[in-house]
């Protein structure tokens, strides 16, 4: 097996994470890899990557908060933010104690996002940025820039850039998991979703990066199609 392919086997969405800290220089060493090695179209950034890091861990607890899954799901959003901290710390409790429950009275939560470094992917004007204003090139950014409203062009760059940094951490001995199931609260408002406030469509994921919980049991669903149903020749 290529080297390749044992980083692309290694990678994995994983729900939870070590608390220990890879250390920010390794994660600056894959931003900037990525930075170099990832294309982007035109060589217009339309996304913004926030980086919330282990000193954010309280906040990354309230996103905990808004990405809840399970049947009751749509009751826990209407709950006072007392009674939703209340079931997430049971949850916690069921989760990690000796059962390793998923569900918590018809709760589960997406604790992925409370990684060691959280990397959230927002949308952004692609405007030519001061170092390629100084190029000859101007004329070119002038007829390409992309908007808000060119969400396509955006999230398949962000894509392409957050797959590339799971297999840069990968390479690393590091897990990066990707979570878009959550929901925007106005009364639990925090600033790592915060770019939420100007459309859904304004975050294209979260990526949580950090070692793997290995005491952890996980679930790997393989039901994917065979090649020859989504691909014709």
């Amino acid at each position: 097996m290529t080297e390749l392919k044992k980083l692309m086997k290694f990678r994995e969405n994983i729900h939870h994470f070590k608390a220990d800290d890879p250390g920010k220089h390794k994660i600056q060493q894959m931003l900037q890899d990525a930075h170099d090695l990832v294309p982007v179209k035109n060589n217009l950034w339309a996304y913004h990557i926030d980086i919330y890091g282990p000193e954010h861990k309280e906040e990354k607890e309230l996103v905990a908060l808004q990405t809840v899954t399970g049947y009751e799901k749509k009751a826990f959003q209407s709950f006072p933010f007392d009674e939703q901290q209340r079931i997430y710390k049971e949850w916690k409790e069921a989760r990690y104690g000796p059962e390793h429950k998923t569900n918590y009275k018809g709760f589960s939560f997406n604790h992925q996002v409370t990684a060691p470094y959280l990397l959230v992917y927002c949308q952004k004007p692609g405007y030519p940025t001061e170092k390629q204003l100084k190029t000859k090139c101007t004329s070119k950014f002038k007829t390409n820039l992309i908007t808000y409203s060119d969400n396509e062009q955006w999230m398949i760059a962000a894509s392409m850039h957050g797959y590339g940094m799971t297999l840069l951490a990968a390479e690393q001995g590091l897990h990066a998991s990707f979570c878009k199931c959550y929901y925007h609260s106005y009364s639990n408002f925090t600033k790592i979703l915060s770019p939420l406030k100007h459309g859904w469509k304004n975050v294209a994921f979260l990526l949580g990066i950090g070692y793997k919980d290995t005491d952890m049991p996980y679930y790997n669903s393989k039901n994917k199609p065979d090649l020859d149903e989504v691909v014709t020749w």
